[in-house]
């Protein structure tokens, strides 16, 4: 989830007993289903989404109305992101992905971060440096305790360029981000079994504008896809990240995702935060326009009554309790796929950093399927 543009929702209107009844459910289904997911067979395998948390929501500089609030804002944010601690996150959302072993997997906000001097007198930024690399981190960690797995598409969405900012009482400089959508396919798997072709990635036409008091800047989603052969099936895989808190841009961002790279005679599988509310209720029109469209909704479609929490812990991702309060990450098929077992990763306290920190502020959901296999 990213909190960049538009109105933001009310308080999050949650209980604790149901945050309590959500974390439990958590726990047993874990227990019930872990075992056999990533347990490959032919026309059976597990696919995996999750948002790993680019460490801030943005909200520092929404709403500035002069530069020295946004040159606070920008200075919070820069510590907030320091604080969640990127690399040993990405230790623990390595750990979550492992423990699901999915044979692709889609990643939403896997960030870059730079870091430089800004000269107040003549108000530059200086040469940026890379503080923080989440998908290096991340696919580094994957390796170290014994993944296996490749960066398959890394795609840019979201780029804020070099941007000057404070930190009382007296440290100035400038920060950049670039946002990233990511695909990675397990490498361990006999090649004969397991093919991709067909790699694509786009930016969505529909986007915010984002206005500062430095000039406006367009908040873009982008969506990844690759053609799998796995056995004797065959399928899209999709990845993506729609529009946080602009219903309408996320509503056409949706449809032009099922007109594009959507739009194939092969079953479908997206793979997705897509910041369109399927639980509680009233579900998210984009939602609705996917299942209305002919997309199952594999939690839904195993679990119709449980409502699948995965959204969102504290942005500083310290917070002692659980505070998922919503459905937001979901796993769509369209076609002759079915559902067999999904689970919730990175949602139960023990799952959390030596700092205390969530691997994440959203849950990964994995879903094992059936692919029907192809007669060609």
């Amino acid at each position: 989830m990213k909190k960049i543009g538009g109105s933001f929702p009310a308080f999050k209107q949650n209980s604790g007993n149901l945050v309590r009844t959500a974390v439990s459910l958590v726990v047993v289904l874990t227990a019930l289903t872990l075992p056999a997911l990533g347990q490959e067979a032919r026309g059976n395998l597990t696919v995996m989404t999750y948002n790993v948390n680019e460490g801030t929501d943005f909200l520092q500089v929404v709403g500035a109305t002069n530069a020295i609030q946004f040159l606070l804002g920008v200075g919070d944010i820069v510590i907030q992101v320091q604080g969640t601690n990127p690399p040993e996150r990405m230790q623990a959302v390595a750990a979550q992905i492992l423990a699901a072993h999915p044979t692709l997997v889609s990643l939403q906000e896997v960030d870059q971060w730079y870091q430089g001097p800004f000269d107040p007198l003549t108000g530059t930024c200086g040469t940026q440096s890379l503080k923080y690399d989440m998908l290096a981190e991340l696919t580094a960690a994957l390796a170290a305790q014994g993944g296996h797995y490749q960066v398959v598409l890394n795609v840019p969405e979201i780029m804020l360029p070099a941007t000057p900012g404070l930190i009382l009482p007296d440290t100035f400089l400038c920060a950049s981000v670039t946002d990233y959508n990511v695909i990675l396919a397990r490498t361990d798997i006999n090649p004969q079994s397991f093919r991709l072709s067909n790699a694509q990635s786009g930016q969505f036409v529909a986007a915010v504008p984002f206005t500062t008091p430095f000039g406006v800047v367009p908040i873009t989603r982008s969506w990844a896809s690759v053609d799998v052969r796995f056995h004797a099936s065959k399928f899209r895989f999709i990845g993506t990240h729609l529009e946080s808190f602009v219903p309408p841009v996320r509503e056409a961002q949706g449809a032009e995702l099922r007109v594009g790279p959507a739009n194939t005679a092969l079953p479908v599988i997206v793979a997705m935060d897509s910041n369109a509310q399927a639980f509680p209720l009233p579900q998210d029109p984009t939602y609705v326009d996917f299942i209305a469209s002919g997309y199952n909704d594999v939690w839904s479609e195993i679990f119709p009554s449980a409502p699948g929490l995965t959204c969102c812990q504290n942005e500083s991702v310290n917070n002692p309790v659980s505070e998922l309060y919503q459905r937001i990450d979901v796993i769509l098929t369209l076609g002759d796929i079915e559902g067999q077992k999904i689970v919730l990763f990175g949602a139960d306290p023990s799952t959390r950093t030596p700092d205390g920190l969530w691997p994440s502020d959203h849950a990964g959901v994995a879903a094992s399927v059936t692919i029907e296999e192809d007669e060609d």
